[in-house]
């Protein structure tokens, strides 16, 4: 067992509406950057990830599957963006 604390959020992931969309993209993405912190933005409209990895300029997009290792952990969490969305939506 892994007895490391984590004393600070490691990522944060917003789900986009219309309303915040740009407050999400620039003004918390910024927020997150500068504590160094890995931001996801998920676009259900887009059915895409952006993934804003520390100290990035740009996001990778993400359509298929995010992965991420947390540190300490086993395994790394595999989230497929195609089934968030639909679940997400309500689409099942």
């Amino acid at each position: 067992m892994n007895t490391e604390a984590v004393h600070h959020a490691l990522l944060f992931i917003e789900v986009l509406s219309p309303g915040t969309a740009r407050f999400d993209r620039v003004v918390k993405r910024a927020r997150y950057q500068r504590y160094d912190v890995e931001y996801w933005i998920v676009d259900l409209d887009a059915r895409l990830v952006e993934r804003w990895d520390v100290g990035a300029d740009r996001p990778l997009i993400v359509t298929e599957a995010v992965t991420r290792q947390a540190p300490g952990a086993r395994e790394p969490i595999v989230i497929c963006v195609h089934e968030l969305c639909v679940e997400a939506l309500g689409l099942r």
